[in-house]
């Protein structure tokens, strides 16, 4: 009887590491045929980016251009942490000399969150990761197999559906990011968080990182466009509860608006 229950045991075994096996390859084969694609139509470069970013300047030629200057095969935008307990994930160096990566906000223990750098007089670990990434179709040609290869994963407590609704789980995680520990050279970009991070995470009613907060944290940067381009704004709710929208095809980061602002005035709220 033991005897059988081994074999069993034996065979569920080896079915699930097959099965694995057999994931891992489709995966690969799937990313390989990606990148091959993107190879035959002559792509060099991969901006990778957040879609519940309102902000998001997707293939930002400042950003490119200083990518390519420093002749690296990966790049991230940074911002800086807003306060300690911030649920965002940060960069830092493992090791002496070691490559960048990012650390889970979830990761990270809170005398570490809180530590501070005795020089600057700033948080220590203090650039956050807002999956603005740049990497070179190189680098991701030879990232690709050693990610699969190496099965890395974050462990996060989450709210899990199950036959009893809801309870509390822990989750095997992998994100874009994992590839920057691959790389033995990594830069980081600065940007400002009023100009290009405006997160979704939660919905309407949450206290932030909301579609209302991301909404109006656009309408704020586009009036600011407006008011530096010589243009006037009215408005019959306080400014900062408003704004206006500029439309994508006319300015891309708020260049060009002069023709358009200059000695107008225009009433807010207008998209």
């Amino acid at each position: 009887m033991l005897s059988f229950i081994f074999v069993i045991i034996h065979v569920c075994t080896m079915y699930y590491r097959w099965q694995k096996l057999l994931m891992e390859m489709e995966v690969f084969t799937l990313t390989s045929r990606l990148l091959e694609d993107m190879a035959m139509r002559g792509v060099r470069y991969v901006d990778c980016y957040g879609v519940d970013n309102a902000l998001v300047r997707v293939a930002d030629p400042t950003f490119l251009g200083y990518f390519i200057e420093k002749s690296v095969p990966a790049a991230a935008k940074v911002v800086r942490k807003a306060y300690p307990q911030e649920k965002v994930g940060v960069f830092v160096r493992r090791g002496r000399g070691g490559p960048l990566s990012v650390l889970e906000y979830s990761e990270m223990d809170p005398s570490m969150a809180c530590e501070i750098n005795q020089t600057t007089g700033r948080l220590r670990y203090c650039w956050s990761n807002v999956c603005l990434h740049m990497f070179t179709l190189d680098f991701l040609n030879q990232v690709a197999h050693g990610l699969e290869k190496d099965s890395i994963y974050h462990l996060a407590e989450k709210k899990i559906p199950s036959i009893h609704g809801y309870t509390m789980g822990l989750k095997l995680e992998q994100f874009v990011f994992d590839a920057f520990a691959y790389t033995p050279s990594t830069v980081l970009f600065e940007i400002l968080r009023e100009e290009e991070f405006a997160p979704v995470k939660n919905a309407n009613g949450a206290s932030y990182d909301t579609p209302d907060s991301a909404k109006l944290l656009i309408l704020r940067l586009h009036t600011r466009w407006v008011v530096a381009a010589g243009g006037f704004l009215t408005h019959s709710v306080p400014l900062y509860a408003t704004g206006v929208e500029i439309s994508p095809l006319c300015s891309y980061a708020g260049e060009n608006l002069e023709s358009i602002c200059r000695g107008r005035t225009f009433h807010a709220p207008l998209s």
